[in-house]
């Protein structure tokens, strides 16, 4: 039996992370063997949720090596449910992503230099270096972030105005619906449907449970998932350097994800029946009613960023 500092705690803030953690109390509380089938179901019924944040909740603990996914049988419990460790993936989460919200929300009204150091921030943050490292690399990987040589940090350029903001908007509805339109355009009945899923987790929960960096990353993976279709990588290329600069604005905006998620699932219906014509003048419909929405909210909140 591996020891139990092999536990690696993936880093997410969910319903399925919350799900994931009540899993494995059922497991130990119902004395579950090691090698038994876990049937999504089951665990839907028992939590009375959808059989997606089921199957993300599977995810997490798969790669906690608590489960594991055997081909064109499903999932399996690795070790004797008594020897599992209790786990609390949720409260995890909800404190990194709390730093996280601080960084962005200082970043936003110029309360930290563009460039800085790492014990700086553990300073002012109060983090060890451990925690402060993944954030860095979390915003590293969304764009926003680069590593200077040596030990510092960098902010990147972002949106610096209200102005810019509402032009990103409107760069997006020249790109995105006309990438559905490009001979060639193509996207797999697999990704259609992952894409599905995860939008249908936003619904059965996700909406309340997710950050707002990580409902954001939803929406984007979804947008930049869709324009890949097109064969150009031109628009994709454009696409995901808008989302970049938008983020962090983006993070501070309430939105009407309910509303969002549906429209999603209605461009994947769409998407999935062929046809494209349709599904362009829902995307475009779509962003447009975002930005008359989001657009005057900026307005009144925004802090103008320099531009580094």
């Amino acid at each position: 039996m591996p020891p139990k500092s092999s536990y690696q705690v993936p880093e997410v803030t969910s319903l399925a992370a919350q799900l994931a953690s009540q899993i494995v109390e059922q497991l130990r509380t119902t004395k579950r063997q090691a090698g038994e089938h876990l049937a999504e179901q089951d665990f839907a019924d028992v939590f009375r949720v959808s059989r997606t944040p089921v199957r993300e909740a599977f995810r997490i603990l798969e790669s906690m090596s608590v489960l594991e996914k055997r081909p064109n049988r499903g999932y399996f419990l690795v070790r004797q449910a008594d020897a599992l460790e209790s786990q609390n993936l949720q409260t995890v989460g909800e404190e990194e992503d709390a730093v996280y919200t601080r960084i962005v929300e200082d970043r936003l009204a110029n309360r930290i230099p563009e460039r800085f150091t790492e014990n700086q921030f553990i300073r002012h943050y109060g983090v060890s270096r451990n925690h402060l490292v993944k954030l860095l690399l979390r915003m590293q990987h969304e764009g926003w972030l680069t590593r200077l040589p040596g030990h510092g940090w960098e902010f990147q350029p972002t949106l610096s105005s209200p102005e810019l903001y509402d032009q990103s908007y409107r760069f997006r509805l020249l790109v995105e619906p006309a990438a559905l339109l490009e001979p060639g355009y193509y996207i797999a009945p697999e990704t259609v449907e992952l894409l599905r899923e995860q939008q249908q987790a936003m619904l059965d929960g996700g909406i309340l449970s997710y950050s707002r960096s990580q409902a954001f990353s939803t929406c984007v993976n979804f947008h930049e998932t869709i324009v890949a279709g097109a064969p150009n990588p031109f628009f994709l290329e454009s696409i995901r350097r808008i989302n970049r600069l938008r983020s962090l604005m983006e993070y501070r905006i309430p939105v009407d994800r309910i509303q969002h998620c549906k429209e999603h699932l209605a461009m994947l219906d769409l998407l999935q029946e062929g046809d494209f014509a349709q599904a362009s003048r829902l995307m475009h419909q779509h962003i447009e009613c975002a930005r008359l929405q989001k657009s005057p909210v900026v307005r009144q909140t925004s802090t103008p960023v320099r531009a580094s």
